[in-house]
């Protein structure tokens, strides 16, 4: 969660800086209210989008076993459980860092690009990951069949 809160914290500073414009401009009196509430909710709509996203990955656990790796997430989520095959993988994992040893794990591609965890491209990924590099070598030393139970 941290990471995601990290990653998208412009927003938050664009919100803040936003709301504080919405609050001058009505203090002026300079627009009536009918423009000012949707610029406001705007705002707060960007000041929240962070909180939101971070509440959404709370109920999401990604999982990689000694055959594939799952995406898994509670009811009414769809789908629920995503689910590859080591074999449907790509031979090369990809990692997009974040910040603080953060980032996304991109590791199938063909994905149907309006799947949740898919970029515009269709690449499958396990997105704002606190380790992502320990998640790497977890996922290499499975797919080659030397992992160890670890948590």
């Amino acid at each position: 969660m941290r990471s995601i809160l990290r990653s998208k914290r412009i927003l938050i500073w664009i919100g803040l800086a936003w709301l504080g414009a919405v609050a001058l401009v009505h203090a002026t009196g300079t627009l009536p209210n009918g423009v000012l509430v949707p610029l406001a909710l705007a705002g707060a709509a960007m000041l929240a989008a962070p909180f939101v996203i971070a509440f959404e990955v709370a109920f999401t656990t990604y999982a990689v076993t000694d055959r594939r790796a799952l995406i898994v997430r509670r009811p009414p989520a769809r789908p629920p459980l995503v689910s590859v095959a080591f074999a449907d993988m790509d031979r090369e994992i990809e990692v997009l860092e974040t910040g603080g040893g953060a980032g996304h794990l991109y590791f199938a591609s063909g994905r149907p690009t309006r799947m949740r965890d898919t970029d515009f491209t269709g690449k499958l990924a396990f997105r704002d990951v606190a380790d992502v590099h320990k998640l790497v070598d977890l996922l290499t030393r499975a797919r080659n069949g030397t992992a160890t139970s670890a948590r």
